[in-house]
């Protein structure tokens, strides 16, 4: 039987030696001409992306950016604007940028693939292998936190202190858990674990421990090595990476196009990566392609699939099928539901999107972070671009059989079950609350200072808001009979609206009273009424005026110093000590002669300054120490 098996030889005699020629020119030619045509039709398909995020730089005032599609396997890169603002560098395709929080992403496939070899369980209790962790959980005898809850930011941990970012006594070296050493209570746990999600940079700082802890050596050496070279990412790194070391690093910019040069961090393993758009790119093929590399499993194909599909929330439980989950979010917004993680660090901000069924993705990452610019448009023209076709609700079809059933107690006032960044718990009360209303259809949920959300009912405990897919509120109880709400990945705890008002007019008053205090002083010294220093509101004046003058100290420094043990910082921890303090000598020396004391203007401000304070103390906000 003859073979059509390609053979040098068996080709030349058949042809004979002008029509081997003939036809190998006419292949080559076939395979340029073909080229020719994919890069002319990948140029054009790309030019109206290209336009439009150059188009949006300009319109928000961004300094650069660089993106990469991912298209049912074909990888296209892009740049535009400028790598630096001071050299007006343009930006390169390959030029290299920090993401930020995306890193939780790869940090967790770092768990993920230890997993995969067997070398962890995900359902292991931390402390199995971070034996000496200070973590105070209340609940350790019955439920430990887990690998899992750390994975899906459930462990009950808040997320950072203060120091932990802004802080220049960190060096790329200083061991992980320097993050809780100088203060172990940094790893309370606030809620049983595995029940609510609150996102913590601390908790995958723990990853890092665990990965060392695991791996004996730097996660750093490890992950570069065994995560990133297996998978394709060369020009990508968890080390840390400056302006300064690497040329081909883009400079992170602020908002008045200041640079803003990388600076190492306590909690890196939370935020501390280097990447390219063409890395990122091949990365999100690894991802579509469900952990395999050569047709072989390097990631457990379950662990890719499970990606922001929480399974063991409440919220989760409940019907809330959107969450966060393995080191991504499943997101519902521009009517398309997406697997996400954003990420941003001083000076840059970035964006991956995800879609599973499509093979599609895209991530986007600018140096520069805005506080102004609306980075959304961004990730609304890469989402048109790519031709995701927007999904029509699923959730109200049940309308028509399940009750539209309003319970009365969820009309209040809602505020987070845990605060983010310590000690701020009051400024989350009286600033981040969110009042419920029912005008019976839609039902409105509003945020202080935020944008209205119109909800609509699917059952008795299930809302959705308007422009969503999916199911994206629950209202529920807990055994206690405690009214909640969560959108699954933010939670909110219902309480006496008068609390919140009582909060807000102890601060306010406080404030306006000191102020007028320190105005008074100051006037009278101006004056030289030297007979004023046997006042008694003197001790309180003083010690006010103290506290200014530390204050403007600190914050006059740049940001990045705020959490440094320095002597401005300890001069405002004394201040805050000294404050309450001098107030109550003063209150003392007003109580000498209550009666003709208070028919002083004086006295009652002191009082309202005294309450203020009282408040202040009772929510942990002083004495304040900025490196704790």
């Amino acid at each position: 039987m003859h073979t059509f098996d390609y053979h040098p030889m068996t080709e030349d005699v058949r042809l004979g030696p002008f029509g081997l020629k003939t036809h190998l020119f006419l292949s080559d030619m076939k395979v340029f001409l073909l080229t020719i045509f994919i890069s002319l039709s990948l140029f054009v398909i790309g030019q109206p992306i290209q336009n439009k995020i150059d188009h949006l730089l300009k319109k928000e005032a961004l300094t650069g950016a660089v993106f990469s599609v991912v298209n049912n396997g074909h990888i296209t890169c892009y740049s535009s604007g400028l790598k630096n603002m001071e050299t007006h560098e343009p930006m390169l395709k390959n030029t290299k940028i920090h993401v930020g929080s995306i890193t939780k992403t790869f940090l967790a496939m770092g768990v993920l693939r230890l997993a995969t070899e067997n070398r962890l369980d995900l359902d292991d209790p931390i402390k199995k292998y971070l034996k000496d962790l200070p973590m105070n959980n209340p609940w350790e005898s019955s439920h430990p936190v887990t690998i899992k809850h750390l994975l899906n930011h459930t462990a009950g941990l808040s997320d950072i202190r203060l120091w932990h970012f802004f802080s220049t006594e960190v060096s790329p070296q200083t061991p992980l858990k320097e993050f809780y050493r100088r203060n172990p209570q940094v790893l309370d746990i606030h809620i049983l674990p595995g029940t609510l999600f609150s996102y913590s940079n601390m908790g995958y700082t723990l990853l890092g421990m665990l990965i060392e802890s695991v791996v004996k050596e730097p996660y750093e050496n490890y992950l570069d090595k065994n995560l990133l070279q297996p998978i394709g990412l060369h020009n990508s790194t968890f080390h840390f990476t400056s302006q300064k070391e690497d040329k081909e690093l883009a400079m992170g910019h602020l908002d008045n196009g200041r640079p803003a040069f990388a600076m190492p961090i306590y909690v890196r393993p939370a935020g501390q990566f280097t990447t390219t758009a063409q890395d990122m790119g091949t990365f999100l093929e690894f991802v579509l392609n469900e952990g395999r590399l050569d047709g072989k499993e390097f990631i457990r194909s379950e662990f890719i699939k499970q990606f922001g599909h929480p399974e063991q929330t409440i919220a989760a439980k409940n019907g809330l099928k959107l969450g966060y989950a393995f080191g991504a979010l499943s997101r519902d917004r521009h009517a398309v539901i997406g697997i996400v993680h954003s990420g941003n660090t001083i000076g840059f901000r970035a964006m991956y999107y995800i879609f599973p069924k499509e093979k599609k993705a895209f991530f986007i990452a600018h140096n520069m972070d805005s506080e102004t610019a609306d980075y959304e448009v961004f990730n609304q023209a890469l989402i048109d671009n790519l031709h995701i076709h927007p999904m029509r609700a699923t959730v109200p079809s049940k309308k028509e059989t399940a009750p539209t059933l309003w319970d009365s107690d969820r009309n209040g006032y809602y505020v987070p079950v845990i605060t983010k960044i310590y000690p701020m718990e009051l400024l989350d009360i009286i600033s981040s609350y969110t009042l419920v209303e029912n005008h019976k259809t839609p039902i409105s949920i509003k945020p202080f200072l935020k944008k209205e959300t119109l909800i609509t009912a699917d059952d008795s405990q299930l809302y959705i808001a308007q422009n969503k897919t999916e199911a994206s509120h629950l209202f529920y109880r807990d055994e206690h009979g405690e009214s909640y709400l969560t959108t699954g990945i933010m939670t909110l705890k219902k309480v006496n609206g008068w609390k919140i008002v009582l909060l807000a007019l102890s601060i306010t008053l406080g404030a306006l009273a000191a102020s007028v205090l320190l105005l008074l002083f100051m006037f009278n010294m101006y004056k030289k009424k030297c007979n004023h220093f046997r006042s008694a509101e003197v001790p309180c004046s003083i010690a006010l005026l103290l506290l200014v003058f530390s204050g403007l100290i600190v914050f006059s420094n740049d940001i990045t110093q705020i959490g440094n043990k320095s002597f401005s910082a300890i001069l405002l921890y004394g201040a805050t000590i000294l404050f309450p303090v001098g107030t109550f000598t003063s209150i003392i020396q007003y109580g000498l002669n209550l009666k003709k004391s208070i028919k002083r203007f004086d006295f009652w401000l002191v009082v309202l300054v005294a309450q203020c304070l009282i408040t202040l103390w009772c929510y942990h906000v002083i004495p304040f120490a900025t490196w704790e």
